[in-house]
């Protein structure tokens, strides 16, 4: 784990953005919070990027706070990277991983973008450098992505980084309004990588 640490949990840079590691800090909550508050929650029917899951996205400065200091504890520190993604100094998006050490699997965390910046490929542009390091420094056999089955433009998105469909699985996620939806997995395999 120590080298996935290393490697991941650090600003990091692609062609047109820069991926920066924020601590849970009343300062960054405030970033954060300034970059979402006018976001139309609708536009995040599948993201789950609240405290306790519970909505699309915070509703305050306080929950946004409570989520990051959440994310800290549960994802962050155990095995994963979490990153706030800046496009011309303006915050755009989040992006995590997780690394999963006993079988050299990288799977993708929570995903977001503000609306403004759907459909640029940001998202792609984040993949390749992740998936360049995963497989060629860190050694990993397997990243896995998953997304909501009814979700077309994540789909889009993992199917262009070249990830492959395995399956679904049924009513595995259960949304804040209570219903149930099905997840669809992607795997891309270190054999299946060109440098």
């Amino acid at each position: 784990m120590e080298k996935f640490y290393k490697l991941f949990r650090r600003n990091l840079k692609t062609p047109r953005l820069e991926l920066r590691v924020l601590e849970p800090t009343p300062e960054n909550a405030e970033l954060v919070w300034n970059a979402i508050k006018n976001e139309n929650p609708a536009d995040f029917k599948y993201v789950n990027w609240t405290p306790e899951y519970k909505k699309p996205l915070p509703e305050s400065l306080a929950e946004t706070l409570a989520q990051m200091q959440q994310e800290q504890n549960r994802d962050v520190i155990p095995n994963g990277a979490v990153w706030y993604v800046f496009h011309d100094g303006k915050l755009i998006g989040h992006h995590g991983v997780f690394y999963f050490n006993n079988n050299k699997s990288m799977q993708s965390g929570n995903v977001w973008f503000v609306k403004s910046a759907w459909g640029h490929g940001f998202n792609q542009e984040i993949w390749a450098l992740l998936i360049k390091m995963a497989f060629e420094q860190l050694g990993a056999n397997r990243i896995m992505r998953q997304c909501m089955a009814n979700n077309e433009q994540s789909q889009k998105s993992i199917s262009g980084s070249g990830f492959h469909l395995d399956g679904r699985i049924r009513a595995s996620t259960q949304m804040p309004d209570g219903t149930f939806m099905d997840q669809l997995v992607f795997t891309k395999l270190a054999k299946e990588y060109k440098k």
